[in-house]
């Protein structure tokens, strides 16, 4: 089956006789010259824009992209599923980022997409043109405000040419202002008399006049269509000239009555073949035949083409054609002779045609939903929305099925529980609940019965049970969301694997909620097998980040790590991208920054953060910062930390989840004491559920309660936060209800298999032993911490403790008291302590003060000034390649070119007069330029 997608990306070829005009060509070649950015071919219909363009991109060196637009592409999704693909056609690496997450059905954010797609560009070092035609049927606004972004940050290498009936709303002004736009407009179009006598006596091929070219070409303005259809009316007349002399009014009219006169100077059988066609927006000869009742469609589309009757081929087969605009708005008005009743039964043989044909080609999918629309037969659209509304969803193409829904009427969407499903699974997994609430609750009614009904109703009963499990679980309803989700098992069919995958995880969560540990991971486990069974890549990701989490939060560093690396690398090559996989990244990173392999987890932070970003997951992005700011801060670059710490903090709202958000706060507080800021420490944490009044007052623990990761990890902030108030005013005696909350959460962490907060709160309980002089419990937890930690080799939750812990441990190794902790691990966390400059945060009240073993903190030498001060855009870069971004990562932050960063680097090593990026770095910092 011909592929339509290549229609759409197809140069149209150049008519083998023409009327050339090298006068427009001109034009258009000197906006290349002067590299402006943009060309705007801007007139009414029939004034051969496309002929134009496309015979002067022929002449061109340069790689041209062409994009034919239509209504049905007014969809972000599918818009950009074009957008990427034509770019493509130029190099193969473009929008390959962007193209994975469209791919997951989700749909990036505007800024996010422009960014991505600047910078690939930003790659290529040869200029191309992107046509995109009939661009005045795009009308979103989040298309429109991609290219506005794009239009503000260019990419040098791209020309865009834009084909319009109208202009469209982007800065026009600006870019006329800037001279950057080529316009070419009705008046550059119109064809002088010259160019009509070539056009009607070479092209066409008639006999005519100078005195009858000059009278149709005053009437027409030049208009080519007009001039055309003139011709096709006078040729074969004894008197043409008589005939010309009839022509008078508007545009409109004349093409009313040349259309009707050429429709009417043609067979009985051709005028009905093109009045029932003129139904689709394709013509194929297949598609026609069936439509029309005939089998000789072939046959008169060649004629047709060969007439000259206004078809256009769209590929070099002769399978693809389409009516001229004109031509075609035409034949619908003269529509309206044809019964309402053949009307309807066109729409829906081409429906039935195109359902058939998208059982091999899912892009025709769309096509017969809207012809089924057209004929008003609501039961063959829902049937087709029922069998495609989910995986078009999916793929984000959910504006487009919104608006096939809204079409239907009442009666008839309530009978699409699979598509209001299909909804609800999209806002549940962008974290939109209440819209998710919304489409549940349409199916109340539909699924309260619970008999058991046909197979695929049990399914769909199933798969509404699962999503309404999940909401209570999210509002605390544990018991009723476990009786939900083991009633969806009931009624699940054994063989449906994309359901069971759904069950299973919903079964993972409610025990995860109730903590039922022993089912806990065999319920993911099962919910990965059905998954890959059943090729779902989102349930999948879903059911292996819960697992891979749940090893982290209890510790299994190595667990975790064999977990997230498959994962990881599955998408990567799978060029699907969903936000969901996010967090795998993230816990890879996590595992790496407690071994202190600090450049994997930079790197598997900035991967979350941009997966994060890409699809638009707030609540990811808002915890991959947290994560960052945790690896600068164990660096020992506060300003990075803070800045980090600052925009997850700005980023949380009142649907943020609880467990980002304590995790947020508890680094900001962290972030604060580093910064010698008590006052706003405490006041952070006041918020949440802590008071200061008199004194710490801990929230008051449950004796049976488990304290997990996120609740457990604010918990212990508060305890920096006293042992911090503590050392500052001299004043132990606050300790001894510290300790007391510590051997809480000891307690409360154990009970939840919690092992990062045990070991955290066992280093903070020794400090604060220490600080009240009980050195042998204070060695004791150091010792207990240890002989826990050493399995999966924790390094980083001591390191991030400060200088008090690295001499207590370097004491309790000179006291010969390490027990049966192995000596190699031991002196690894030391090794650490030593490499990396650390902010404690609980320690010296200086901001920045950089602390090191066994020694006092270090003296900076006196460096004579810079010759040459660095500029503004090099201290850009210098900040950035300080916080580990690649030159592509760099460019991508500064709207410029990975070439012009190596030149920044260049002359910021000059001026520096060091000879890598580590030198630079730190002779910034000690001349106090970072």
């Amino acid at each position: 089956m011909p592929d339509l997608l290549a229609t759409k990306l197809r140069l149209p070829s150049i008519p083998p006789r023409r009327v050339q005009r090298p006068r427009l060509n001109q034009r258009l070649n000197e906006g290349l010259e002067f590299g402006r950015q943009i060309t705007l071919v801007s007139a009414p219909a029939g004034f051969g824009k496309t002929t134009c363009i496309s015979e002067w991109v022929h002449t061109l060196d340069h790689p041209v992209s062409w994009l034919s637009l239509d209504p049905s592409d007014d969809d972000p999704a599918r818009f950009f599923h074009y957008f990427i693909a034509a770019l493509q056609n130029v190099d193969a690496r473009l929008g390959q980022e962007i193209e994975g997450v469209l791919r997951s059905g989700q749909l990036p954010p505007a800024e996010v997409i422009s960014t991505a797609l600047g910078n690939d560009i930003l790659e290529l070092n040869r200029r191309f043109l992107f046509v995109l035609d009939d661009f005045h049927t795009i009308q979103d606004h989040i298309i429109l405000q991609v290219l506005e972004l794009l239009l503000a940050n260019f990419p040098q290498p791209l020309h865009l040419v834009l084909l319009t009936r109208e202009d469209p709303p982007l800065p026009l002004a600006r870019l006329r202002a800037n001279n950057q736009l080529t316009e070419v407009r009705a008046s550059d179009l119109r064809f002088t008399q010259n160019e009509a006598d070539r056009y009607l006596n070479e092209v066409m091929e008639l006999s005519l006049s100078r005195q009858d070219i000059a009278a149709l070409e005053d009437r027409t303005e030049g208009w080519v269509v007009g001039l055309q259809l003139a011709g096709l009316s006078v040729r074969d007349r004894a008197d043409p000239s008589a005939f010309i002399n009839t022509l008078s009014g508007s545009h409109r009219f004349i093409l009313g009555y040349l259309s009707e006169e050429v429709l009417n100077r043609q067979p009985e059988e051709i005028r009905q073949f093109l009045l029932e066609t003129a139904v689709l927006t394709k013509l194929n000869c297949d598609l026609c035949d069936a439509v029309t009742g005939r089998s000789d469609s072939r046959t008169l589309l060649e004629r047709l083409f060969n007439a000259n009757l206004f078809l256009i081929p769209l590929d070099d087969e002769g399978q693809w054609y389409r009516y001229h605009h004109l031509f075609a708005d035409l034949l619908r008005d003269l529509q309206r002779a044809i019964p309402k009743e053949r009307m309807a039964d066109l729409h829906r043989r081409a429906s039935r045609w195109y359902a058939m044909a998208g059982s091999e080609r899912e892009t025709f999918t769309g096509e017969a939903i809207q012809h089924a629309l057209a004929a008003q037969d609501y039961a063959l659209a829902v049937a087709l929305l029922e069998d495609h509304a989910l995986e078009m969803i999916m793929q984000g193409y959910a504006k487009t099925v919104k608006a096939w829904v809204q079409a239907l009427p009442e009666q008839w969407n309530l009978q699409s529980p699979k598509t209001n499903l299909a909804f609800a699974w999209m806002y549940l997994l962008t974290g939109d609940y209440s819209q998710t609430y919304t489409y549940l609750d349409l199916l109340k009614e539909t699924f309260s019965d619970k008999q058991v009904g046909t197979q695929g109703r049990r399914s769909l009963r199933a798969e509404w049970l699962v999503m309404q499990s999940l909401g209570l679980n999210m509002e605390g309803k544990l018991a009723e969301s476990l009786a939900l989700v083991e009633e969806a098992l009931e009624i699940a069919p054994q063989e449906d694997s994309r359901l069971l995958s759904l069950v299973y995880f919903g079964l993972a969560c409610a025990y995860q909620a109730m903590d039922q540990d022993d089912r806990l991971v065999d319920a993911y486990q099962r919910a990965i097998q059905h998954a890959r069974a059943a090729k779902n890549t989102v349930a999948e990701m879903l059911s292996l980040s819960g697992l891979g989490q749940l090893a982290y939060e209890r510790g299994q560093l190595h667990l975790a790590l064999e977990i997230a690396v498959p994962a990881c690398e599955h998408v990567e090559q799978s060029g699907s991208l969903p936000p969901i996989s996010t967090v795998v990244f993230g816990i890879l990173g996590e595992v790496y920054y407690q071994w202190v392999q600090i450049e994997p987890a930079r790197h598997n932070f900035l991967r979350a953060l941009q997966l994060s970003t890409l699809g638009g997951y707030k609540s990811g992005i808002t915890n991959c910062r947290a994560l960052l700011s945790r690896l600068y801060q164990l660096e020992g670059d506060l300003e990075a930390a803070a800045r980090e710490i600052q925009v997850a903090v700005g980023m949380l709202q009142m649907e943020t989840p609880d467990y980002v958000r304590q995790e947020v706060v508890a680094q900001q507080v962290r972030v604060y004491l580093a910064r010698g800021r008590l006052a706003a420490a405490e006041m952070a944490l006041q918020g949440n559920g802590f008071s200061f009044r008199e004194g710490f007052a801990f929230p008051r623990l449950l004796d049976d309660q488990k304290i997990s990761f996120s609740p457990g990890i604010l918990y212990t902030s508060s305890l920096h936060a006293l042992l911090y108030r503590s050392r500052a005013d001299g004043d132990p005696r606050g300790l001894r209800s510290g300790i007391e909350f510590a051997d809480q959460l000891v307690k409360g962490a154990r009970r939840a298999q919690s092992l990062h907060i045990i070991l955290e709160a066992l280093l903070l309980r020794a400090q604060m032993y220490a600080l009240l002089g009980d050195y042998p419990a204070s060695q004791a937890d150091y010792l207990q911490a240890l002989e826990l930690a050493e399995p999966e080799g924790f390094i980083g939750i001591f390191i991030e403790q400060g200088q008090p812990v690295a001499d207590d441990l370097a004491n309790l190794a000179r006291q010969n008291r390490l027990g049966s902790v192995r000596r190699d691990y031991f002196e690894s966390i030391l090794a650490a302590f030593s490499e990396l400059q650390i902010s404690a945060i609980e320690g010296n009240q200086q901001p920045t003060a950089d602390l090191m073993v066994g020694s006092e903190p270090t003296r900076r030498k006196e460096l004579e000034p810079l010759v040459e001060p660095l500029t503004e855009r090099e201290l850009d870069v210098l900040r950035l390649m300080a916080d580990g971004l690649k030159y592509k990562e760099i460019a991508a932050r500064l709207f410029i070119s990975q070439n012009t960063v190596r030149f920044h680097v260049k002359s910021i090593y000059g001026k520096l007069n060091v000879n890598n990026r580590t030198q630079a770095i730190e002779m910034a910092r000690q001349l106090r330029i970072l």
